[in-house]
């Protein structure tokens, strides 16, 4: 049967559509599941120019303003306190008063010891006068011995002292005048040393009334007071100072007091530090304590203000360490050229130690260099690879290049950033000049003269 024309006229139209849907599909599918993604650009590390001047290593810290003389001074004699003549803050010369306790126990000994010093030396006198007349009488009886002709009778005198010798001597009349005068030069030197010891006890009675008034043993500030007027005080020896330059102290330490207590309560009565020399105690960790020794140069800021920098010198580093927490530390003490006006005891203060420098030196940013033992290699960014490289000092963001460099070649930042910045195209930006000091992410108490970016 033959279709009329326009029902195959309909017909061809929706061939025709079906066909091109068919193609968009398959055009659609192509280009989702075939068609191959483009090339992405390549991706490109920063670099920078090998440069000349100077690099610095340094090791950095935290630690405290310190005195470099500290005291404790005590009563070294027991008593109750009747006066104290200081008060916290007041400034002292050294062998000022300080305070009292009641002097009458320490009178009444010495008026006992001066009593027996009178006796011990009229003791003395009369056994001289002993062993004179022994002498005499010993004589005597010598020149009596030598003579042919019979003894003369002794005068009533010689009768006298020759029996005061023997009634001295305790032996009567029976004893030889060898033996009175070697008795009396036995007694004369039993007298003599209690003599002796008589003075003594006199000389420490005295200090022990010298001692009821306390006195600073050094120039300086009264920092606390630890006792008060009815108190009882004194009988031990702890009036001690400590500290030195290069030392820190070692008494009288411990946050400052500005009250009193109404009792002892401190090593002794009051508490003093010199306040115009003070020097900084700060604690390095094994690691950096052998890189720091005295005499090495550092910059000292305080946190009270933090736009001030100090010229400090290491003085001492502690031969002992101190082990906190597992992580072993060495106390180093650096005395300061100036100190600013507002500078207190006890203020929190950050110190750099330089440890090495090259002056007009190669260098590259620590983050260029890749380590493999002791085996140091850059990128070059020419494309050319990696070059092996010899390395000198190693500071805070910079690192000395001794070989395998020259001034003006390219290497890749393996990190980017350059102490926390980073450099492009050789460009230094602000503040990243080698031995520049501290850069961000440097940890206080960590060695600032490492590798960054390993």
């Amino acid at each position: 049967m033959v279709l009329p024309r326009h029902k195959l006229r309909g017909l061809s139209f929706v061939n025709v559509a079906l066909v091109a849907i068919v193609l968009a599909i398959a055009l659609t599918a192509y280009f989702l599941f075939f068609k191959k993604d483009p090339p992405a650009a390549s991706a490109t590390r920063p670099s920078v120019a090998v440069q000349r001047g100077e690099v610095t290593a340094s090791v950095s810290s935290s630690g405290t303003l310190q005195s470099s003389q500290t005291a404790s001074p005590q009563f070294e004699t027991s008593g109750t306190v009747t006066q104290v003549l200081v008060k916290v803050g007041q400034v002292v010369a050294k062998g000022a008063a300080i305070a009292k306790v009641d002097p009458a126990a320490a009178e009444r000994q010495l008026r006992i010891a001066q009593q027996n010093q009178i006796a011990s030396a009229n003791s003395v006198t009369a056994a001289e006068e002993t062993l004179s007349d022994a002498q005499e009488a010993l004589e005597a009886a010598e020149e009596a011995s030598a003579s042919p002709s019979p003894t003369p009778t002794p005068s009533d005198g010689q009768q006298q002292q020759t029996q005061q010798a023997q009634q001295s001597q305790g032996q009567g009349q029976s004893q030889s005048p060898e033996v009175a005068v070697s008795n009396a030069e036995a007694s004369l030197a039993k007298a003599k040393a209690d003599k002796e010891q008589s003075d003594q006890n006199v000389e420490a009675a005295q200090a022990a009334v010298d001692a009821t008034t306390l006195k600073a043993p050094i120039a300086g500030t009264i920092t606390a007071i630890n006792g008060a007027v009815g108190s009882v005080a004194g009988g031990s020896s702890s009036n001690s100072s400590s500290g030195s330059a290069g030392q820190g102290s070692t008494s009288g330490q411990g946050s400052v007091s500005t009250s009193t207590s109404a009792t002892t309560s401190g090593t002794g009565f009051v508490d003093m530090a010199d306040l115009k020399s003070l020097q900084v105690v700060a604690a390095f960790p094994e690691a950096d304590a052998i890189k720091i020794k005295a005499g090495q140069t550092a910059t000292v800021t305080l946190n009270a203000e933090p736009g001030t920098t100090l010229t400090a010198s290491l003085a001492t580093v502690s031969p002992t360490p101190t082990t906190t927490n597992g992580v072993v530390s060495y106390s180093a003490t650096f005395s300061l050229a100036k100190l600013p006006a507002n500078a207190r005891m006890g203020q929190t203060a950050n110190v750099t130690v330089q440890t090495a420098k090259a002056a007009n030196a190669l260098y590259v940013p620590s983050t260029a260099i890749a380590t493999s033992g002791t085996t140091y290699t850059v990128t070059m960014a020419d494309g050319s690879g990696t070059r092996e490289v010899q390395v000198g000092v190693r500071g805070d963001s910079y690192t000395q290049i001794t070989s395998g460099l020259n001034e003006g070649d390219q290497v890749e930042l393996l990190q980017g950033a350059i102490g926390g910045t980073g450099t492009q195209n050789g460009q230094n930006r602000q503040g990243q000049q080698p031995g520049g000091g501290q850069f961000p992410g440097q940890g206080v108490g960590q060695g600032a003269g490492g590798f960054r970016g390993r």
